[in-house]
């Protein structure tokens, strides 16, 4: 099937194969999962076999999978323990492939297929408390949500209204990761993205902060119902609460310096 996703997996996973340095193929995201569909990008990794170079495996890699389709433009980043190669065609399709030593998988992760295995690294599923959200954690995602509702108050009243976004934004991603660590997905420090792929709905009254339009009033409200938001979630961070609450309050009022 020609100009979709699955043609440019048919690809990789017939390159993949014809590499003897090529220990496994994984695939992950929406195909890995099963919930895939024509516009889906390939999220993909592939594991090095032992003694070989990585760099220039790299380089090999992303050569190919330029040669899938033609290409629009390339991208090499450094990842972990390795790289990630990200080919955009001139089509609009996408294909990221993540290239690691082989040592470094012991299992396959889940919502993961394993399209080659040669050594039977991933035939052992890891369990999905690996990637969950210990205590510490989900505080640090509380404080953080925090944080970011008093920074988008004092934002707004200060007329910096696109800092003020995003420092909304940057607190609503947190009550996203704390509200996919309750309702116990995986991966929850993908927040909305987890959430969604399990077809969960979002935290109640979490539309309205989103603000109506950019004016101070409008991201005050949008601050306002991002803490009731996060009061419901866990952890309650009760004398953070009470010091962001008087801040919105005292904002609200009309208390802001704008020169500080």
């Amino acid at each position: 099937m020609t100009g979709t996703p699955y043609e440019l997996l048919d690809r990789l996973t017939a390159w993949a194969t014809g590499q003897g340095w090529i220990d496994w193929l994984e695939l992950g995201g929406s195909l890995g999962r099963g919930g895939g569909d024509a516009w889906s990008d390939i999220d993909a990794g592939i594991g090095v076999a032992d003694g070989a170079e990585i760099e220039s495996r790299r380089d090999e890699a992303l050569r190919a999978i330029a040669g899938f389709a033609p290409v629009a433009d390339t991208l090499v980043q450094s990842f972990p323990s390795g790289w990630h190669c990200v080919a955009a065609y001139a089509d609009g399709r996408q294909l990221s492939l993540v290239v690691l030593p082989a040592e470094v998988r012991t299992g396959l992760p889940p919502q993961s297929r394993a399209l080659l295995d040669r050594s039977g690294r991933l035939a052992r599923p890891l369990p999905a408390e690996r990637w969950a959200a210990d205590a510490a954690t989900r505080r640090e995602w509380a404080f953080l949500a925090w944080i970011g509702i008093g920074d988008a108050a004092r934002h707004a009243v200060r007329g910096r209204v696109w800092r003020a976004l995003r420092s909304l934004t940057e607190a609503r991603d947190h009550a996203w990761r704390l509200w996919a660590a309750e309702s116990g997905v995986p991966y929850p420090a993908f927040g909305a993205v987890g959430v969604e792929n399990a077809d969960l709905p979002a935290p109640p009254g979490l539309a309205a902060t989103h603000p109506a339009d950019l004016r101070a009033g409008s991201l005050l409200a949008a601050a306002g119902a991002l803490a009731d938001v996060l009061t419901g979630l866990e952890p309650r961070l009760d004398a953070l609460e009470a010091s962001i609450r008087g801040r919105l309050s005292a904002l609200r009022a009309g208390g802001a310096s704008p020169r500080s």
